[in-house]
């Protein structure tokens, strides 16, 4: 699985194009996912969600497991679909963003590319460093429940 980290301020040039983060890129294991992404476009946070194909089924797999009423599963793979892009990546490392999509959450001028693990989010700078606040709160609140990977849990630990 690839892991996505950290943050880069990216300009979005005239055409809707932005350089995906070398380091996102090296941290593709398979080179073929390394030719594109999918993107979903976030409205509520106001970003675009970036996901390697093997993650984007994933993704659609438990959002779609998760709902058992017939009806309401199609509404959701018809919002998936019509709100989903395949994004190609240009010989020089590049995505070129739909314009609909980024007049949908305002995104042009510099862009901030910020890694979530699995997979990354693509910000307007203004709208992401004006939100950076409400994360760093909870980043830092939410540590103190976090654990290590090497954790045991025992009946005396509290």
């Amino acid at each position: 699985m690839s892991y996505f980290n950290g943050e880069f301020a990216h300009k979005i040039d005239q055409k809707g194009r932005v350089f995906v983060p070398r380091g996102f890129m090296d941290a593709i294991d398979d080179s073929h996912e390394r030719e594109s992404f999918e993107c979903v476009i976030n409205a509520l946070d106001g970003c675009l969600e970036i996901y390697t194909a093997s993650e984007f089924a994933k993704y659609i797999e438990a959002n779609l497991r998760n709902e058992k009423n017939a009806s309401r599963a199609k509404k959701l793979r018809r919002s998936l679909g019509a709100n989903s892009r395949k994004l190609k990546v240009d010989a020089q490392g590049r995505v070129l963003l739909p314009e609909e999509l980024r007049s949908r959450i305002d995104l042009s001028g510099e862009a901030m590319i910020v890694g979530a693990l699995s997979y990354f989010e693509i910000w307007s700078r203004d709208k992401y460093e004006s939100g950076l606040v409400e994360a760093d709160d909870y980043f830092n609140s939410a540590t103190g429940d976090m654990t290590s990977p090497d954790y045991q849990p025992t009946e005396n630990n509290s």
